[in-house]
């Protein structure tokens, strides 16, 4: 739990977080084998030369939920000792509070595990306090059907940008 929830600056809602193509611009990092190395600031590079950048306005929008009560999980569909090893070389583990990354598409699996979780620890989350962001679509008709009407940020298609994305979550989520 982060700062601002212990302070109950507001309720606590979860923000989950696919990677490939939201968090960095590689679309597949289970397909760039490590071990990886940092190649300058927010970059990482395999030794067959594969650069992994950050998008630079993610990890600033994930701050920003953060710093707005958010409970922060990764939500991807990859091997996670791949994922483990990048966001530790990018310096970025320490913005995520929990990690739902397997290898297996069953997203909405990952997320009825998490909220399991939090309810053991005391925190129950309805899914209208759930925000997830993904480049695509694929896993929300299962997501839908199997936790509930969350909030999904389709970003870069349906939210232009993470300002746009920023917005969104005050209006729906944080109700400035």
């Amino acid at each position: 739990m982060n700062q601002n929830q212990k302070k109950g600056k507001t309720d606590p809602w979860l923000l989950m977080m696919d990677l490939d193509g939201t968090v960095w611009d590689h679309l597949d990092i289970s397909s760039v084998r490590p071990p990886y190395h940092t190649a300058g600031p927010g970059k990482i590079q395999n030794q067959d030369g594969t650069v992994i950048a950050v998008f630079p306005e993610a990890l600033e929008f994930i701050r920003w939920c953060r710093s707005n009560g958010a409970i922060t999980c990764t939500l991807s569909w990859n091997h996670r000792d791949y994922v483990m090893e990048a966001l530790e070389k990018l310096g970025i583990m320490e913005l995520f509070d929990y990690h739902e990354t397997e290898f297996s598409p069953a997203k909405d699996q990952r997320i009825l595990h998490l909220l399991d979780v939090l309810r053991q620890k005391g925190t129950t989350l309805t899914p209208e306090r759930i925000v997830y962001v993904d480049d695509r679509d694929i896993h929300m008709d299962d997501i839908r059907r199997n936790v509930g009407n969350i909030l999904f940020l389709h970003i870069w298609k349906e939210v232009r940008n993470y300002e746009e994305a920023r917005e969104i979550i005050r209006n729906r989520i944080i109700g400035e």
